[in-house]
């Protein structure tokens, strides 16, 4: 899967929440000599899951909830299209036509999947059939190829509700509470550069107007981290002890460590977290992904993750104040959700 991989890498920043398929890839790819119907199950949930995503973005008519429910339901081939479709809309070189044709094979891996899927749809011992590693590479690989150009043209769409930075100079007059942070930013990054070798410009300006991206990474990633360093310090988090299943059979270890959103996502869970969505203002869709991230790594969501589910988006100022808060509401549900037995 080292397309998938290598372009999520390249859009980490500014589509931090699909890092959370980085866990589909490592079910495909832990799974696919040992495991291979675990694998395949894992391509068909990969396609699907990014074909969601991308609508979610794309088609403001889309609603998931709906798609997912009822005599009606969506097919794997169905999300799919649909997405395919909608890049198409916003890219003249995507071959959407040629594209189309490979539903066909994603339709082959859904089948699959319902007919030898060891997770989702429990299978009785022993199994009547069972893929081979050969087949599990292959489809691999077709899910790579498939996902991987999806993506590449999807990624050129912009999507995102995050507002670009703007730059403002030192004289800026009467600035606000974010042009303020703004301006210290560029300041920050002027001194960086102490014998920087141009007097007519900033060193600044020169990265905005000619490296956008790098500009808005180093803000992101690096400055906002100076402005209260010890905001995420003052208390020591312990780290939660981990559940440890003794088990001889190294491959049922593993298993047993790994979480499967297909699985975990009940009726009864998905209520509760309309519910929780509903009472503190987030978009659904997101705050799974959110969850699904946190109770797979067991790692604290990323921040931009957690400002993805936020459906009133705030400034730069506001998040900082409310971050921390808003993400630990998320995490003690998620906790609450997977003490449960639902």
């Amino acid at each position: 899967m080292e397309r998938v991989k290598l372009l999520l890498h390249q859009h980490k920043h500014t589509y931090s929440d699909f890092e959370y398929y980085h866990l589909h890839i490592e079910k495909i790819e832990n799974n696919k000599s040992k495991n291979p119907d675990i694998a395949i199950e894992s391509c068909k949930s990969l396609i699907e899951g990014v074909s969601k995503s991308v609508l979610n973005r794309l088609d403001t008519t889309f609603d998931e909830k709906q798609a997912i429910k009822g005599r009606n339901f969506w097919s794997v081939q169905k999300f799919f299209g649909k997405a395919l479709s909608k890049i198409a809309e916003h890219s003249e070189e995507f071959e959407a036509s040629f594209i189309h044709s490979t539903g066909q094979i994603v339709n082959v891996i859904s089948a699959t999947r319902t007919d030898r899927g060891d997770i989702s749809h429990g299978k009785s011992v022993p199994k009547l059939v069972e893929s081979s590693p050969e087949f599990a590479e292959m489809v691999t690989n077709m899910t790579d190829l498939i996902v991987s150009y999806t993506l590449k043209y999807f990624f050129q769409i912009d999507t995102t509700d995050k507002d670009k930075l703007d730059y403002f100079p030192n004289d800026e007059e009467n600035p606000n509470e974010d042009e303020e942070i703004i301006i210290k930013y560029n300041t920050y990054l002027d001194e960086s550069q102490p014998d920087f070798p141009i007097s007519t410009t900033s060193y600044s300006q020169l990265l905005y107007e000619n490296d956008y991206d790098e500009y808005e990474t180093r803000f992101y990633d690096e400055f906002l981290k100076t402005l209260q360093p010890d905001e995420d310090s003052d208390e020591t988090e312990k780290e939660e002890p981990k559940v440890i299943v003794e088990v001889s059979n190294p491959t049922i270890e593993h298993l047993v460590k790994e979480f499967f959103a297909d699985v975990f996502w009940t009726d009864e869970r998905n209520a509760e977290l309309t519910v929780f969505a509903e009472k503190e203002n987030l978009k659904e869709a997101e705050l799974k992904q959110v969850i699904n991230f946190y109770l797979d790594e067991e790692k604290e969501p990323f921040p931009d993750s957690i400002k993805e589910t936020m459906i009133d988006r705030p400034s730069l100022l506001e998040f900082r104040k409310i971050k921390k808060e808003l993400t630990q509401k998320i995490i003690e549900f998620a906790k609450s959700l997977n003490n449960d037995t639902k």
